[in-house]
């Protein structure tokens, strides 16, 4: 019996389809067939009763579950104290970050803190928010600045900075006549987009807009990274909504326009594991916060009150 099966079957009994477990274990629907059957096999009882239609656990696979769950979670457990245990003090620390945060919140958090740990190393991975968690819950990201993303009850998520949403577009569309771009003027417009699996909860926060302005986005072409779609939108093939800090991707041949909806903003965090009591970890969380306090970091309530926003 392998973690591995173990996972495959915890995926298969919450969901209930195969279809589905797949997709979320990212491998194709039979493989993971085969493995549930030889699991079987293994444990001579049925865990699953199947149909054309439906799957269902039997109450073998009930009670070997809640077994399984615990397996898992503490081979995960194993591999966190493993971890904790070989990284030295002053160790390389892992910080992933997505592209974004370079302009107002990398630059000023480092100098924080290396003002503070000069003696800690980190190490830099651009990921996109849904990699960071998946890194988080493994074990092989520390830390993590990332877009409000759900990462479960063994991550905390804290806000540090807000931006302004604002439109993207090629300098000579015609909204680039208007100030502000209220949310119904985008009706039609083909947008540049992200896949929701790289910033969850911003990709349900600009289709929530685009619902409550009463139409779906007409999503013309995919990126996962923000210079990607800024580039994608001054090659004319959409507009795009991106956090008001990438307004420092200066080109000649895209303008920037304010979202004209007060909701319409995104807050930036910094994430990390619950059970993670390294010195390194907290010195970076404490010194977050003080750039925050400082007045450096991204602050729409701070602009909104006439001062600055870097």
């Amino acid at each position: 019996m392998e973690l591995r099966q173990l996972r495959y079957f915890i995926a298969v009994a919450e969901e209930l389809h195969f279809t589905r477990a797949a997709a979320r274990l990212h491998i194709a629907q039979p493989p993971l067939s085969q493995q549930i059957r030889q699991l079987e096999r293994e444990l001579r009882t049925p865990l699953l009763r199947r149909t054309s239609r439906h799957v269902e656990l039997t109450t073998a696979g009930e009670a070997f579950l809640v077994e399984a769950r615990k397996a898992v979670a503490q081979s995960e457990r194993a591999a966190r104290v493993a971890r904790q245990v070989g990284d030295r003090p002053g160790g390389p620390l892992e910080l992933g970050f997505v592209d974004s945060s370079l302009y107002g919140y990398v630059p000023q958090l480092l100098r924080q803190f290396r003002q503070e740990r000069p003696d800690v190393h980190v190490r830099m991975r651009e990921l996109s928010s849904g990699q960071q968690v998946e890194a988080l819950q493994r074990g092989t990201l520390h830390l993590g600045l990332l877009r409000p993303t759900r990462g479960g009850p063994h991550l905390v998520m804290e806000e540090i900075g807000r931006e302004r949403l604002v439109v993207v577009m090629p300098n000579d569309h015609p909204l680039r006549r208007l100030e502000e771009v209220a949310a119904h003027d985008l009706r039609g417009v083909p947008f540049v987009f992200f896949q929701r699996s790289v910033a969850p909860g911003l990709h349900d926060l600009l289709m929530g807009l685009f619902r409550g302005a009463g139409f779906r986005p007409l999503i013309a072409e995919e990126a996962s990274e923000g210079h990607t779609i800024v580039g994608l939108v001054a090659a004319g093939l959409g507009i795009s909504l991106v956090p008001e800090t990438l307004r420092h991707v200066r080109r000649h041949d895209v303008v920037y326009r304010p979202l004209a909806d007060g909701s319409a903003w995104v807050a930036m965090c910094i994430g990390w594991r619950r059970d993670d009591r390294s010195d390194e970890v907290a010195a970076f969380v404490a010194a977050a916060r003080t750039a925050r306090g400082r007045g450096v970091l991204p602050d729409m309530a701070r602009s909104a009150r006439g001062g600055s926003s870097r």
